[in-house]
């Protein structure tokens, strides 16, 4: 699937062509850390070509969520459309800070 770079996206949004998402998803190579995650990006971790984890930070109190897709027992899902707006799969539960339970459909939040 074609995706387009994220600096055109973002011009996009920035000129009203689409409202942008409250997510857009960044292609990273190493975890990043707690001082680089922004809260309106999801990074996914890609080594050597294989998906590892998706990273963000909470929409409730910012701290850093990190979701393995794959290689581990309970694993999410990631998709990205053209658009770089991800879905991930299953809901997200942060349980060890805030309690935020949430989805991310299409870059947008659904609370549960």
């Amino acid at each position: 699937m074609i995706r387009l770079p994220l600096s055109w996206v973002e011009w996009m949004a920035s000129k009203s062509l689409f409202r942008r998402p409250r997510y857009l998803c960044l292609d990273v190579a190493e975890a990043p850390l707690a001082d680089d995650l922004q809260p309106n990006l999801v990074f996914r971790e890609v080594r050597n070509g294989h998906l590892k984890w998706a990273h963000l930070a909470c929409p409730k109190c910012d701290d850093h969520i990190q979701l393995p897709i794959s290689g581990a027992k309970l694993t999410w899902s990631i998709k990205i459309d053209w658009l770089r707006r991800p879905t991930l799969r299953p809901s997200i539960w942060e349980r060890s800070a805030c309690g935020a339970h949430f989805f991310v459909r299409r870059g947008e939040i659904v609370w549960c």
